[in-house]
Order: C-alpha cells, then sequence, then structure tokens
C-alpha cells in the first residue's frame, strides 16, 4: 500500500497529509497509538477500549471506540475513496492500522537498523544507521502518556540505543573516533549503565590521544555501577581497560581508504583558499550545547541539505551553525571536502542582495543582476560545501533563490540561522530552545551543572577571574539564569555585570545589567531590548499590536481563549508571531499551547501604553473570568479532574486577572474570580496564595452584596484550610449575616455549613450537629444546577462525623454510618470524586474495628480518588490512616512490611509539607493511633532503617505513592531508592 501519509511516533505523535498536519485532540491521539503499536495487526475493539481508559473511565465501551474511529479516519483520508477506507480499516473482531514502512517511521527505523546490521560495507551501514536516528525528533509516544504507549516507547527506546552503539562501532571501524569522542559524552551521561555506548566512548578517546580521558570514563562507569547494583563491568569493557593501560596496537584506529575517483568528474573547482575566509572562532567556548550538535550531525549525516536553525533573538543561532560547521567540515571523509562558508546577512535590507552576498563570501567578485544566481549555482555545482547563511529572517523573500541552489547544486548543504522558518521545500526546520535551567528547588550541585547556570558563571570569571559563588548565592544564580528564561545573550549581557553587581543586586536590576552589551556585538544584540526591537520590528502593524498585548498573560495561553480576548480574526496574527521566535507553542494532550519566554513578555510590557493596557487587561480578565465560572460546576462533577487540570495550567492567568482587576478597583470581577477559584485552590493546595487574593478583593469599592458575601465564604475556606478555625468562623458568621439580610440563600446554605465545620474543627461536636443539620434542608431546597447537591452530599458526611465525634465511638454508631453511606452514594451519582473520599475515608474508620479489609478497600480508592484530582492534603490523611490501620493489623506495621509502611509515612510527611496545612480539619483523627503505629514502626526497623524509609517516602513521585499503597508496588527507579533505604544495617534494631 502506498499513500501520501505519515504517522510519526518517534518524537511527539504527528500525522502528516498532503494539506499538512493533520491537528489531534487527546483521545485522537491516544487512538492513534493504540493502533500504530499494533500496527498492521487487527486490534480487538475491547482492547482498544481498554488502551484508551485505562482506569475504566465513563467513556469506555464499544460504541464510543467505534465513534472515535469514525472521527480518527477523517483525519487520516479526509475523502473516503471509491474502494473504502485504505488506512484505518474495520476488520472483525476490531480495526487495522494499514500503513507502509516509510509511511510509520518507527517501521522505517527498524527497516534501517536491519538493513544497516547487514551491511558489509560499513560506510554503507553507517549511512543507514544515521538516516535511521535522524528520524528520531524526541522520546518516542512523547506526548502519549497512556501505559501501553509508555511500554512500546521503552522498547523503542531500547532500539534507539542499540542504534547509537551501532553507529559508535561502524564511525570506529571507518576512523571517525574524533566526531565519536565529541558526540557520545552527552548519550553515556543519560545512559551511565549501557556499557556498550560507554566501552565506544573509551576507545574513541584513547584513539583521539586523551588517554586520560578514557581511564576516567571507564572509572566513572565502574564506580557506578559499583554504587548502584553492587556489581563489576563486563568483561569486554575490563579488558578494553586493560588494553588502554598498556597502550595496546590492537587499540589503534584503522587507516581510512583513499576514495576512488568518480569516472568523468576531476578534482572540484574550489575556489582559491585565500579568497574563502576561514570561519570566525568564537573568543568563548559553547556551552550546553551538546544535544543540539549530536541532532545537527543526525541530520546532516542523514542527508539533509538545507537546515534552518529558528529560535528567539538572542538564543544562540549564530554559535550553534558555526560549531556545526566546524565539527562537520573537520572530519576525514569527503562530505564537505570544499570546507565551510559563511555568510552574514543582517546588514542587508534586501533580498535580492542575498544572492551576490553568497557570491563575495564565495570569492566571485561582484556578480550581479538577473543571472547572479545560475552564475552562482554554475560555480557551486561541483563542490562538496556547506554555506552557513546567517540571520535570514528579515530577507525571506531570497529563500526561493536559497532553495533553488541547493536544488541545482547536487553537493551543496546549507546551514540557515533565522528567527523564522524558510518555507521552502525540502527545508528541515532544528528548533534552537533556550538553555536547560534548574529546576526549582534544586540541590546546589544540580544548580551549578545546569546548562544555564554554567554559562552565566563561565562568562562572570570573564570579568571576575576569581568569581565564586557561596552557598546562599547559588539559587539567587538559579533565579536570575530563570528570569532570562536561560536566553544566552541575555545571560552573557548580566553576567558582564557582576563586576559591580553581586548576585542579589543583580537580582534585583535585572533590566539595568540587559541595557548594555559588548561593543564588539552587533548593534542589534548589544541589548536585549536591541535584539527584540529588531524582531518586533520584521512585523507589520496589527502584528506589533498584539504582540504588545499579549503583554497580559502569565504562564501561555490556549487560542480559543486569545480568541476571547482579541476576537475570531486573530489567528493570522499569532501565526506570524510565532515564526518570527517571538511566540513559542507547544503541542500537548489538550491541544496547542502558547507562550512568550519571559524576558520576551516583559519587553511587551514595556511596549504597551496606560490606555491600551488597561483595556487588554479588562479583557484578558473577562475571559479568564468566563472560563473560572465555568470550571467551577465542572470541580463538584465527573469532569472535575478534567477541568482541575485546565485550571492548574490557566493559574497564573488567573490569578494576573485576580491582581488586574484589584489594582484597577474592579471589585465585582475580583471577586467573582475568588468565588470560582476557591474550591481549586483548596483541592490544589494553592491556600496562602487563594488567601491573599481573597483578602486583596474584600474591601473594594463598587462591589455587590451578592459578591461580598461570597468573597468572604472564598477567605473562610482559605482559613479553615489553613488551621485558622476561629478566625474562619468569623468570617463565615459575617457573611451569613449579610446572606440573611439580602435573602441570598446560596450563600446562606454555604455559611452554615462553613459554622458547623468550624464547630466540629474545634472539637463543638454537638453545635457542629446542630448547625450542619440545619443547614442540610438549606442545600436540598436550592436547584440542582447550583452547588445544592454538592453541599448535601457533603452535609451528610460532616454530620456523620459530628455524630462519630460526639458519641466518642469510633465508628460513630449505626445513624452516623448512614449518613456516611448516604454521602457516598450522593457523590458517586455526580461522579464527586471530592467529596468521595470525604465519605470513603469516614467509612473507612467505621468499618476499622471489625473490617479490616473493608477499611483498606475504602482507603484504597481513597488513595486513587485523592491523586486523581492532585490533592494532596488528602493523600496524607488517607496514607496515614493506611499506615495505622496495617499496624493494628499485625502489630509490626503491616503486611509484613514495615519498611512499605515506613516509607509511605515518609510519602504522607511530604505531601502535606508541600500544601503547608493539614487542610481537612473535620476529619476525626486518632493521633494517639498514629503515633503508636511509628513507634512500632521505628521499633521493628530500628532507628538508621526508619529514618532511611521515611527519607526515601518524602523523594517518591505521587503516581509511585499510589502504586506502592495499593499494590505494594512501585517503578522500578522508585523501588531502588526506596528498598535502599530500607536494607540500610538496622544497627539500631541490634
Amino acid at each position: 500500500m502506498t499513500t501520501a501519509l505519515e504517522v510519526r511516533v518517534l518524537g511527539p505523535l504527528e500525522v502528516v497529509t498532503p494539506a499538512g498536519t493533520a491537528p489531534l485532540g487527546g483521545a485522537l491521539r491516544t487512538l492513534l497509538a493504540a493502533l500504530a503499536v499494533d500496527a498492521g495487526r487487527v486490534v480487538a475493539a475491547d482492547t482498544l477500549a481498554d488502551r484508551l481508559w485505562e482506569d475504566g473511565g465513563l467513556d469506555a465501551g464499544a460504541s464510543t471506540v467505534h465513534s472515535y474511529v469514525s472521527r480518527l479516519r477523517r483525519r487520516l483520508e479526509p475523502q473516503r475513496p471509491p474502494s473504502g477506507w485504505q488506512v484505518l480499516r474495520t476488520r472483525a473482531p476490531g480495526y487495522q492500522l494499514v500503513l507502509g514502512a516509510a509511511e510509520l517511521d518507527a517501521e522505517e527505523f527498524r527497516r534501517l537498523l536491519a538493513l544497516a546490521r547487514g551491511r558489509t560495507d560499513p560506510a554503507a551501514g553507517r549511512e543507514d544507521v544515521a538516516r535511521a536516528l535522524s528520524l528520531w525528533r524526541g522520546p518516542a509516544y512523547a506526548d502519549v502518556p497512556a501505559g501501553f504507549a509508555r511500554a512500546e516507547a521503552a522498547r523503542l527506546h531500547e532500539q534507539r540505543l542499540e542504534a547509537e552503539e551501532l553507529a559508535a562501532e561502524l564511525d570506529l571501524a571507518l576512523g571517525r573516533h574524533r566526531q565519536v569522542a565529541g558526540r557520545l559524552p552527552a548519550l553515556v551521561a543519560a545512559e551511565p549503565f549501557r556499557e556498550g555506548l560507554r566501552a565506544a566512548l573509551v576507545l574513541a578517546l584513547y584513539r583521539a590521544d586523551r588517554q586520560a580521558d578514557a581511564l576516567r570514563c571507564y572509572e566513572e562507569g565502574r564506580r557506578l555501577l559499583a554504587d548502584a547494583l553492587g556489581v563489576d563491568p563486563g568483561p569486554q569493557l575490563r579488558r578494553l581497560h586493560e588494553l588502554v593501560l598498556r597502550q595496546d596496537p590492537e587499540l589503534d584506529a584503522p587507516v581510512p581508504a583513499a576514495p576512488a575517483p568518480t569516472a568523468g568528474t576531476g578534482p572540484p573547482a574550489a575556489a582559491p583558499a585565500s579568497r574563502r575566509p576561514a570561519l570566525p572562532t568564537p573568543p568563548t567556548p559553547l556551552l550546553g550545547r551538546d544535544d543540539d550538535l549530536a541532532r545537527l550531525h543526525r541530520l546532516l549525516d542523514g542527508g539533509a541539505r538545507l537546515v534552518t536553525l529558528t529560535g528567539t533573538g538572542g538564543v544562540g543561532k549564530t554559535r550553534l551553525a558555526l560549531a556545526a560547521a566546524r565539527e562537520a567540515t573537520g572530519r576525514a571523509d569527503a562530505r564537505f571536502a570544499d570546507g565551510a562558508v559563511l555568510v552574514p546577512l543582517a546588514t542587508l535590507d534586501d533580498a535580492t542582495a542575498v544572492v551576490p552576498a553568497v557570491a563575495r563570501a564565495l570569492g566571485l567578485g561582484a556578480v550581479e543582476g538577473p543571472g547572479a544566481r545560475d552564475a552562482v549555482a554554475a560555480h557551486l555545482h561541483p563542490l562538496r560545501l556547506l554555506l552557513v547563511l546567517d540571520n535570514l529572517e528579515h530577507l525571506l523573500d531570497a529563500a526561493v533563490d536559497v532553495a533553488e541552489l541547493v536544488r541545482s547544486c547536487p553537493h551543496l548543504v546549507v546551514v540557515a540561522t533565522s528567527r523564522a522558518p524558510l518555507r521552502v521545500a525540502g527545508e528541515v526546520e532544528h528548533r534552537v530552545e533556550p538553555l536547560a535551567l534548574p529546576a526549582a528547588g534544586a540541590p546546589a550541585g544540580e544548580v551549578l551543572s545546569s546548562a544555564a547556570v554554567t554559562l552565566f558563571c563561565d562568562r562572570a570569571r570573564d570579568v571576575v577571574p576569581g568569581f565564586r559563588l557561596d552557598e546562599g548565592e547559588v539559587r539567587v544564580v538559579a533565579d536570575v539564569c530563570t528570569a532570562l528564561a536561560g536566553i544566552p545573550l541575555a545571560l552573557e549581557l548580566a553576567a558582564a555585570r557582576v563586576r559591580v553587581l553581586g548576585p542579589r543586586d543583580l537580582l534585583a536590576r535585572l533590566d539595568e545589567a540587559l541595557s548594555g552589551g559588548r561593543r564588539d556585538l552587533p548593534e542589534r544584540q548589544r541589548t536585549m531590548q536591541a535584539t527584540l526591537d529588531w524582531s518586533c520590528g520584521l512585523l507589520d502593524a496589527p502584528a506589533r499590536g498584539l504582540f504588545r498585548r499579549l503583554g497580559v498573560f502569565s504562564g501561555g495561553w490556549t487560542l480559543p481563549v486569545l480568541e476571547a480576548v482579541e476576537g475570531p480574526a486573530v489567528l493570522p496574527l499569532l501565526e506570524a508571531l510565532v515564526e518570527q521566535s517571538l511566540v513559542r507553542v507547544e503541542h500537548g494532550d489538550d491541544g496547542a499551547r502558547f507562550s512568550m519566554l519571559e524576558p520576551t513578555r516583559q519587553h511587551a510590557q514595556r511596549l504597551l501604553g496606560d490606555a491600551e493596557r488597561a483595556q487588554a487587561q479588562a479583557a484578558h480578565a473577562a475571559a479568564h473570568l468566563a472560563l473560572a465560572e465555568e470550571a467551577q460546576g465542572g470541580y463538584q462533577r465527573d469532569a472535575q479532574v478534567g477541568w482541575l487540570r485546565r485550571v492548574e495550567r490557566e493559574h497564573a492567568n488567573l490569578l494576573a486577572a485576580v491582581d488586574a482587576s484589584c489594582a484597577a478597583g474592579d471589585g465585582e470581577t475580583a471577586g467573582r474570580l475568588v468565588w470560582a477559584m476557591w474550591l481549586f485552590w483548596w483541592m490544589h493546595g494553592h491556600l496562602a496564595v487563594g488567601r491573599r487574593a481573597c483578602e486583596a478583593a474584600l474591601d473594594l469599592p463598587g462591589t455587590s452584596p451578592r459578591v461580598r458575601t461570597r468573597v468572604d465564604l472564598a477567605l473562610g475556606a482559605m482559613l479553615f484550610a489553613q488551621g485558622e478555625h476561629q478566625r474562619a468562623e468569623e468570617v463565615w458568621e459575617r457573611a451569613h449575616a449579610l446572606a440573611a439580610r439580602t435573602g441570598d440563600h446560596h450563600a446562606l446554605a454555604h455559611a452554615v455549613a462553613g459554622t458547623g465545620i468550624t464547630a466540629l474543627a474545634r472539637g463543638d461536636a454537638a453545635s457542629a450537629v446542630q448547625r450542619l443539620r440545619r443547614a442540610l434542608p438549606l442545600a436540598a431546597a436550592l436547584p440542582d444546577a447550583s452547588d445544592g447537591p454538592w453541599l448535601r452530599s457533603l452535609g451528610h458526611a460532616w454530620i456523620g462525623t459530628a455524630l462519630t465525634a460526639l458519641g466518642g465511638e469510633r465508628g460513630g454508631g449505626p445513624e452516623a454510618r448512614e449518613h456516611f453511606e448516604t454521602s457516598l452514594a450522593l457523590s458517586r451519582a455526580r461522579g464527586d470524586r471530592l467529596t468521595t473520599f470525604v465519605a470513603l475515608y469516614n467509612l473507612a474508620q467505621a468499618e476499622a474495628p471489625h473490617d479490616r479489609d473493608a477499611a483498606r478497600r475504602r482507603l484504597h480508592e481513597g488513595i486513587v480518588l485523592s491523586a486523581q484530582v492532585g490533592d494532596l492534603a488528602n493523600l496524607s490523611h488517607f496514607l496515614e490512616s493506611l499506615v495505622v490501620l496495617d499496624a493494628a493489623a499485625d502489630g509490626t506495621g503491616g503486611r509484613g512490611a514495615p519498611a512499605l509502611s515506613a516509607t509511605l509515612l515518609g510519602a504522607a510527611r511530604a505531601a502535606r509539607d508541600t500544601v503547608g496545612s493539614d487542610v481537612y480539619g473535620f476529619y476525626v483523627r486518632d493521633d494517639a493511633q498514629l503515633a503508636t503505629a511509628r513507634d512500632l514502626l521505628r521499633q521493628r526497623l530500628g532507628e538508621e532503617r526508619f529514618a532511611a524509609a521515611v527519607l526515601a517516602g518524602a523523594t517518591l513521585r505521587t503516581a509511585d505513592v499510589v502504586r506502592l499503597a495499593v499494590e505494594g508496588t512501585v517503578t522500578a527507579t522508585a523501588t531502588a531508592t526506596a528498598t535502599a533505604a530500607a536494607a540500610a544495617p538496622a544497627t539500631a534494631a541490634r
């Protein structure tokens, strides 16, 4: 079968049709991945359903699968062929994705890899491997989180590593050890236990006359294997080490054979060397670009002949292009026998001047007029040359001439730098991203080894040779680099100021620090403002206006939100900003998300006038208020996970909308925003942020009584969650009084329930029962489309809790149990995870004394639901209850695995510390039982092993915590961490 369709899975999943890249939503992307992993084979509809809905969600089922298949077919084949669907076929008992090897990049990768392994000529095999590796655009199935895709991605990753090993082996056989020595360090660092890669690097370093580095590379691998796994290197790597130590001739590089002359061609008609200037050598080393260089070499080795490096101004495109050109032309092969030529274009202002500039760089002198391109092409035709065209973004009309030169000159390769792609046939775009930043809260060693901080410190030492950071300054420099978004030009400009500013002063004066640069830089690169002004100058007036107004966004945006702010005609303007690298775009499960690097966003803000800023902020706030109020109802129903994730992504924008509304004195908008957001803040633990927003909106003028009451309700929730129960009760009583005066029944139900749970949290169970019973009919009287059903289900759970506390009996008796069961039934009917896990927690406490298995099932379900909605505070309560339950079961710490229980204690503490509060102050807890369980675990494990297990739990990801709690297992990496901690010598126990 042959179609014009390509399915690409070696990176983010893409479908390329003759009309371009087909848009796929999250569900269709997962469906296509579920078919692609078994391409050519029939996949049963039930299997597809299992892959689409691993958690057995409400949408799971064959009928929904069929609906999704129909939608996917239209994406793959917009017009149904007369003979029927060709790509996605119906074959009992399911469906079959029919693609040729060239149409599915994973299959093409495997085909090329098998072809390379069967070659007897290492050069031909190396070309096959290069073509195979060039198909990779990132981790396989990078944007499909489902388990089946992750398993297939792991298999493909293993095959990719095998291809890298084969590439290194063939390069060494061809005498290309210097290229291997330059390419492999980053890969070996990423795969430290891969002995084949390490052996190739050791041999390459040795052959490159770097014996000390070769021995150091071996020793690092030996130490890693010993420390992590307790084993020695394999026999092949150990033998290689011995041969290096004695400088055995067996390790000498092969002598490359001279290339045979091609019949009918003489030596290339190269221009005299004296007329071709050498590539400039920058005065400072290129840092943090090993992965980019490796990717460029894979593209060039794989046959790419027109590569465009795109990216924002100052990101280092020119430096990267020159470094790649120097390495490519320094090889022993004849690919670029005629070297490389740089053609700087920044000073040109006319696209017709590009070809004459190329002619001058080639030493042809003045070549002008209509025949200029043909004359340059005739000169380049026999040459094996790499042409670097630098700064082409303002001369894009010359892209056709560039493409024609590549087409007509069989051995010419062009690497162009541009803030926008050229949009011509044969172009391969490589996006140059800012340097990697340290993670928030990373330890000092990790901060200092990050690419952005490394560059900053290196350039700082250029101006202050003794530049050093003390422990307190490491985090400050990390903040500097983060504020500058890892843009190399910005980092270099800021680092040059350390001669007069310490790191803390520099952070406070970043705008000043970026206002001047080296005199030998082009004018457009002497300041960040000049760099960004250069990019803005390439836009028309409407696009410049949009660029300015985008400065009011924070944390990115989606196209629907932007259309709500700017109107439906904004897409062409947004595309222009993306093309000029002023706006970034990332594709995720929920579609495209756009953003600006922070220095770019700040520049856009500086360009806004007061009137335009006020108008943009008002439109931004209105759009995000609509989003927040739509999400508000979703938090209480089965769609809450999706809404919580979406609002988490928009959180920075929503806070910016609150701040702008408060600054404008718009209390109505600010108050409606905080009321729409309070439950999100509660569940995701953003309590301090939510409290500040509520307090800011509290006393703004012009706020209606209805909104003023709801600001108090939201503030009371934040105070309660932070443990300030007395203050929360005062605020809720104030809301109660205002709601009673204005006849606001909705607010009245919330306020009465709020005062009920504060009484419960303060230990006044009798008042709590009375108040909560009064709140229940108020909630029941509210419409179904309001918060009434949600308050009813919570009210039943809270009444049961209060009855339990009032009776002093664990379990609370049959009346309490009846309320818990009613709450659970109401919650499940709406698909509301929050009220479900509140009921589950209380039922688990009620069942624990007489049915531990039932209680454990309740806790397991609550743990899963807590993780689904991202409620870490609730997760901590459930984990601790599970530890108590298991300790009570056998008095040893549970299920014969005290280390597991201690690990869960550490995970619970870390979850609570992340939020900073217990939040669920209405839960009835027995802290004495928890203390007893903790003492039992400490006694069983010994102090050292107990502390190690707790520490291991604090480092686990939420998904691993859930797996450990529910299944008793975690991923291999997490298991190694936890078991290593638990296996520490139990000296205290002895």
